[in-house]
């Protein structure tokens, strides 16, 4: 009897890699699929064997033994090849990535999905000659009898504009977007017919030593990092990561490190950071994010996210989106620098998004706020990071801002910023400015205010039904004493009311006006609304805010950002529209984008053309109002 030839080892097919762009690339000719966050795989089935490599050819089938054996249970024909990413199921608190880490170092990952996205071989038939649409057609067919429940699944595409595909893959706390060209071939390597666009910033370097712990920290403080800034440089000092280690984690690294320990580092290190740490062998790579790379090429505010075992470190290079101007790009003729930089993760807005969308919204803005002073919300690190709010402006600091002087409480002149024209908004938001906030008055009648603001603010119990009802009432109360207004969303909880009134009342009789109204609302509704700022007395109320309407004070802009998790915009409404509302904060940025390149008409087209008075019947109704309420 003839010995048994034992089977050859698998190869790898070489994977197709995407190349990072910017923005999710339009057109008929592409389509598009969630980039997923796990470990890139592929299956190779052969008669009763299925193997599992990882893209740097190492057999991992023993690591999901689920996947193997679900592989076996296909009908798929000797010599297939999938392509696909191993996905853990996420637990409460933790990414799809970090489960996966914490399965795989416990032994065999079991609670994973395979997601498989493209065919390459079928019956020993190599299929990456045909199109990406023909590949496809033969995967579905192949996964078609697969049971919902098992470990194989075939990816899902995308649907909807290109604009608003990254920002609903960040919602759904998606690492991103994968675009692929329909019509193209299996790429060999890394090409522009699969682009990547990520929903923040984020990474993979290696680890070139540890600090020592500190405080209650067991084992060690941080990691030191490292990468190539070029395939084929020499790593270069990429900063510390000290967040986002579990206490197993912690010990599972220093398990790793301590073996592959050295005398020096693997490159040059500032010497304030060396202080206590012990240098390893450039071995091992962590996958981390990030907010942005500083102009020194150092990380800021990285979180580690685990380690990649199926990469080289020899692979590991700087990534940055391809036909990015790192010098910066440029909207209205203004260079927005560091334009790439995600200043809302959650749904993937970089700083150059940001003055676009500014440069797209202009003429609806620019009527409600030009030539008024601005205060403005500068977020230098992003919303929720040290913003500030800045009034006064000065040439010395930002040359190129329109400013206006206007004269203070105390006497001094201070100047304040003002946008006449598009370009006038994109030089802010390049100065980091994500919030416009204009006074009620401006030009050369800033003691005779016209824009009257009565913000609806719900305190805790108040549902998005009640306050939407709420809102509809103060409009028809106003209208009851001759008074029209028109309503946008605050972009935080609450609704803006906006009375437009010629300029015969200065600022105490504004602010008296304002008062009165607010007054009778809660007189009238006194289970419904407050006209405290008490937060204690506000419980199951809505706060009327008349104090918006007194020298100085602000509101948000129609069409301003608003510096929140997933960048809601303070949009006008037609009253209307207030009924097909969820939440005051559901218009995101990108949601925005898109409902203007429908090119709507204008909610707020006929308010600046509006002339309504505080008339004498209005007065009168008021002092009835008074009398009956004294």
């Amino acid at each position: 009897m003839a010995p048994r030839r034992k089977a050859a080892a698998p190869v790898l097919v070489t994977p197709a890699l995407a190349t990072r762009v910017s923005h999710v690339p339009e057109g008929a000719d592409w389509v598009h699929e969630p980039k997923l966050d796990g470990y890139r795989m592929q299956c190779q089935i052969s008669g009763t064997r299925a193997v599992l490599l990882s893209r740097n050819g190492l057999d991992w089938s023993e690591r999901f033994p689920n996947v193997k054996a679900a592989a076996l249970g296909l009908r798929a024909a000797d010599g297939t090849v999938l392509d696909g990413e191993v996905v853990a199921v996420a637990r409460r608190g933790e990414s799809p990535f970090q489960a996966l880490q914490t399965a795989l170092t416990q032994g065999a990952a079991t609670n994973v999905i395979y997601w498989v996205f493209d065919l390459l071989a079928s019956g020993g038939r190599d299929l990456r000659g045909l199109p990406l649409d023909e590949r496809r057609a033969q995967l579905e067919t192949l996964l078609n009898s697969v049971h919902r429940t098992s470990p194989i699944r075939l990816t899902k595409r995308c649907a909807g504009t290109p604009s608003s595909l990254l920002a609903k893959a960040c919602a759904r706390g998606e690492e991103g977007v994968i675009s692929k060209r329909r019509d193209a071939r299996y790429p060999t390597g890394r090409s522009q017919d699969w682009l990547k666009i990520k929903c923040g910033e984020r990474d993979e370097l290696v680890i070139i030593g540890f600090s020592p712990p500190a405080g209650s920290r067991e084992h060690f403080g941080a990691l030191l990092l490292a990468i190539h800034p070029l395939p084929g440089a020499p790593l270069r000092y990429a900063g510390r990561v000290g967040s986002g280690f579990s206490a197993a984690s912690l010990e599972a690294l220093v398990r790793l490190l301590e073996p592959i320990e050295r005398d020096t580092p693997a490159c040059t290190v500032p010497h304030d950071m060396t202080r206590g740490v012990r240098w390893v062998e450039p071995l091992l790579v962590a996958e981390v994010s990030f907010a942005e790379w500083t102009t020194d090429h150092l990380l800021r505010q990285a979180t580690f996210l685990g380690l990649r075992q199926d990469k080289e470190a020899a692979d590991v290079k700087k990534e940055m989106p391809a036909g990015d101007d790192t010098t910066g790009s440029a909207v209205q003729g203004v260079t927005i620098s560091h334009g790439s930089r995600v200043v809302f993760k959650s749904v993937g807005v970089t700083k150059h998004d940001l003055a676009v969308y500014y440069e797209a919204v202009s003429s609806l803005m620019l009527p409600h706020i030009t030539s008024r002073p601005l205060s403005t919300l500068r977020c230098p690190d992003g919303p929720g990071v040290a913003c500030f709010f800045q009034k006064h402006w000065s040439a010395s600091n930002a040359p190129h801002v329109k400013v206006m002087a206007v004269s203070e409480a105390n006497g001094d002149s201070k100047e304040y910023a003002v946008a006449r024209r598009a370009v006038d908004l994109i030089r802010l938001v390049q100065l980091n400015v994500i919030e416009f906030h204009p006074w009620a008055s401006g030009g050369r009648s800033l003691e005779l205010p016209d824009r009257l603001i009565l913000d609806l603010d719900p305190g805790p119990g108040i549902s998005w039904s009640v306050l939407r009802d709420s809102a509809v009432h103060v409009r028809d109360v106003l209208q009851g004493i001759g008074l029209r207004s028109w309503v946008k969303l605050s972009g935080g909880k609450g609704v803006h009311i906006t009375l437009p009134l010629e300029r015969r009342l200065d600022w105490k009789q504004f602010a008296d006006f304002a008062r009165i109204l607010a007054s009778r609302l809660v007189a009238d509704n006194p289970g419904t609304f407050i006209d405290t700022a008490a937060k204690a007395a506000r419980k199951r109320r809505i706060f009327v805010d008349w104090l918006r309407n007194v020298r100085g004070a602000t509101a948000a802009a129609p069409w301003s950002v608003r510096a929140r998790e997933n960048a809601p915009v303070a949009v006008p409404l037609l009253w209307e529209e207030l009924r097909s509302i969820d939440s005051a904060s559901e218009m995101i940025l990108p949601v925005v984008m898109e409902h203007l390149s429908a090119k709507p008409d204008d909610p707020w087209a006929d308010m600046n053309a509006t002339k309504q008075r505080v008339s004498s019947r209005v007065l009168a109704s008021l002092a009835d109002y008074q009398t009956l309420h004294r």
